[in-house]
């Protein structure tokens, strides 16, 4: 067996949905013995057991059944990798908060850059991307993973991943929480998930403002002291506080359920799902807007928020 025999499992499974629909109900939850819920994972896990690599126990004995469960099992076991190969296991963690939302199959990078990815993944569909029903080939942004996994099954040596630092080179979901930590803060800096100059130009104007070692180097001492200031309260008006107002400038997953839901009504052009409220966000929320004959000043509060669909952030 190969690392391609679980590509090619992946792809004969193109276009699989529930039945029925929006049941979670699939022939993989049953090979599994848990239907009827998530099943991103489980897929995942059917996948590598019908190509000959059935993965170690995560959840059970024919694999993992939750995101997060295989992400804590993989960084205990060190099986996180930097550089992932056609095969291996990623894991999305969407809205940067930590928490591993769905997870897929890497098959290639799009670009020579190593933003985009492609990716095998199951109960995805555009417009829900975690629990949509259906197998398909996802192209995704590389900040919105969380780790990259060569599994034990599939004999790799992990390189040294040291995920307690985070420096000029790295890239993904935590990457971009950082980010969103300091765009709030008002530091010149993309939300791209890609540790570059310009983020850590932005760590150590952090770092000389609060008298702390200027490296560009985030420790987990930096990213605390981050952190709280980014939880001190804001000036008023600046940042919303009940979640019933965003505006150019907020950030956070507030903001990446309206980009989410602006690209799912068929916005055009379609927007980056960023959790960053910057111009093209702006000129998207008005254009909505004046499609619905509401009032076109790119605030997205209540009505708006009704209108794209949002009933809760």
């Amino acid at each position: 067996m190969s690392r391609q025999s679980i590509i090619d499992t992946a792809a004969s499974q193109n276009g699989v949905v529930e039945s029925p629909p929006n049941s979670n109900k699939t022939k993989y939850g049953k090979w599994y013995g848990l239907d009827g819920v998530k099943w991103c994972a489980i897929f995942v896990s059917w996948v590598y057991d019908q190509a000959g690599h059935h993965l170690e126990r995560v959840d059970t004995a024919n694999g993992y059944q939750s995101c997060q469960s295989g992400y804590n099992f993989w960084k205990r076991n060190g099986c996180f990798v930097k550089d992932p190969q056609p095969g291996d296991i990623v894991l999305y963690d969407w809205g940067g908060d930590g928490v591993c939302d769905h997870t897929g199959i890497f098959v290639k990078w799009m670009d020579a850059e190593k933003t985009i990815l492609q990716a095998w993944e199951g109960n995805t569909e555009k417009g829900n991307d975690s629990d949509g029903g259906k197998v398909m080939m996802r192209e995704r942004k590389r900040s919105l993973v969380k780790a990259f996994v060569t599994p034990k099954v599939l004999g790799g040596v992990a390189v040294p991943f040291t995920d307690d630092l985070l420096q000029k080179g790295d890239s993904g979901s935590d990457v971009a929480s950082l980010q969103k930590m300091l765009f709030d803060l008002n530091y010149n800096i993309r939300v791209n998930g890609i540790f570059g100059t310009d983020t850590e130009a932005a760590v150590k104007e952090f770092q000389q403002k609060n008298k702390l070692q200027v490296t560009g180097i985030v420790s987990p001492e930096v990213a605390g002291a981050i952190a709280e200031e980014h939880s001190l309260p804001k000036v008023p008006g600046k940042k919303f506080s009940t979640g019933s107002y965003l505006r150019k400038g907020d950030s956070g997953t507030a903001v990446l359920l309206v980009q989410q839901a602006l690209n799912a009504k068929g916005i055009v052009p379609k927007i980056d799902e960023d959790g960053v409220f910057g111009s093209n966000t702006l000129k998207s929320v008005k254009t909505f807007q004046q499609q619905l004959a509401l009032e076109v000043d790119g605030i997205v509060g209540p009505i708006t928020l009704q209108a794209l669909g949002i009933t809760d952030i």
